[in-house]
């Protein structure tokens, strides 16, 4: 079992500045900002720049190409300041962004591997 990747779907690590500030909106009111480590179709890793208690269901705001797209997720795991989220029911726009977003950081993925 050890061997098995568990993830449903490929992940992407961005490079891009502007592209890995993700806003954590929740019921509460308080928003936290957080760095996007990872980002699949079905969710991401994020780094909370601040000590919070995340609640368990909140909107993710993520930065693309000029846009801002706002994502429901759910907390699927934590671990210090790092949070797990999973995407839920997501609009088909929210879709199609992230999708546009994780092509986007895969070239920019391939083109900075190709300097190495």
């Amino acid at each position: 079992m050890p061997d098995q990747d568990k993830r449903r779907s490929e992940r992407v690590i961005p490079f891009v500045s502007d592209e890995e500030v993700i806003v954590i909106h929740q019921d509460s009111g308080k928003n936290v900002i957080a760095k996007m480590m990872d980002l699949s179709e079905s969710g991401m890793l994020a780094y909370l720049l601040e000590e919070a208690d995340v609640s368990s269901s909140a909107k993710l705001s993520i930065y693309h190409q000029g846009k801002v797209v706002q994502v429901p997720a759910t907390v699927v795991r934590r671990n210090g300041r790092l949070t797990a989220f999973e995407f839920a029911n997501a609009s088909v726009e929210a879709i199609r962004e992230i999708q546009s977003k994780l092509i986007r950081m895969e070239v920019e993925w391939m083109r900075l591997s190709r300097r190495a």
